[in-house]
């Protein structure tokens, strides 16, 4: 699929798809070279996170007619393909609401080393990853983050075909939805990844710390979205919760904030972040 179509499905708001178009036809060769060397070294300090963040969105659009490529060589269909190649243009969109400007965080770029390894995909409201579990303990990361029994390890061992589920800013959490994501996810993975013997889906998430969401009303999205799994750990990290409900900073918190926000600003020892697991 042609740069231009894939961009034309992107949907960018305002003025982006102009300036990255013409960031990428005005600078082509440059664009090229890095694009070619974007995600190149060793753990996450990727060349292309030192580019500017017009720059970075317009490599990360570049590059995505490859990525199409290697998606399709997995027989993925074009509608999860563009779908997933979507997040670009949300977290574009993000970023410019933030900052004022077109571009890309580090943190985005990042992220998309995903699409690059053709390993995470948008099924319905949510997105779904293959991943191996993991336990973000001492043993499994070097630092006692969370704490899980012996008797949930030895159930799903570190190491177990899993999926992992993430939850993309503003999807749609209402439970036919959330239903509707899920099932078609088993379909998608049992007809893609045959072989992945899958055991469960993982999240981690701070939509599903306990005190939080037993503070919100039983006709809650969040709430009924955190119910579907079955918590085996938590701890008392709020950040992740405090960056998605006030992207600029709690200290410039929306005029009308929501009622999730105000208890936010009024009990952040309510907030957490929780690893959750739904059985396949």
């Amino acid at each position: 699929m042609r740069l231009e179509t894939i961009v034309s499905e992107l949907h960018f708001a305002g003025d982006t798809e102009r300036e990255v178009l013409e960031r990428i036809r005005g600078n082509e060769a440059q664009i090229a070279q890095a694009a070619r060397t974007a995600y190149q070294g060793e753990g996450f300090q990727f060349p292309l996170c030192g580019r500017g963040p017009l720059t970075r969105l317009a490599v990360v659009t570049y590059l995505l007619p490859g990525w199409y490529a290697a998606y399709r060589a997995k027989g993925i269909p074009d509608g999860v393909i563009l779908d997933t190649f979507r997040d670009v243009s949300l977290r574009a969109r993000l970023y410019s609401e933030i900052t004022g400007r077109a571009g890309l965080s580090e943190e985005d770029v990042i992220w998309f080393r995903h699409l690059m390894h053709v390993a995470l995909f948008q099924i319905g409201a949510l997105q779904f990853q293959p991943f191996e579990m993991i336990y973000l303990d001492e043993e499994g990361i070097g630092e006692p983050y969370m704490a899980f029994s012996a008797a949930q390890k030895a159930a799903l061992p570190a190491g177990t075909p899993v999926i992992n589920c993430h939850v993309p800013r503003g999807a749609d959490l209402s439970p036919r939805s959330v239903e509707a994501s899920f099932q078609s996810a088993k379909a998608f993975f049992s007809k893609h990844f045959p072989d992945g013997a899958y055991r469960a889906f993982l999240c981690y998430s701070w939509l599903l710390y306990p005190p939080m969401v037993e503070r919100l009303p039983e006709t809650s999205n969040i709430r009924r979205f955190a119910e579907r799994f079955r918590v085996v750990g938590a701890c008392d990290d709020a950040e992740q919760a405090f960056e998605c409900l006030f992207m600029e900073g709690p200290e410039r918190a929306p005029a009308h904030a929501t009622a999730l926000q105000r208890l936010a600003l009024r009990r952040r020892e309510l907030f957490g972040f929780a690893c959750g697991v739904i059985g396949i």
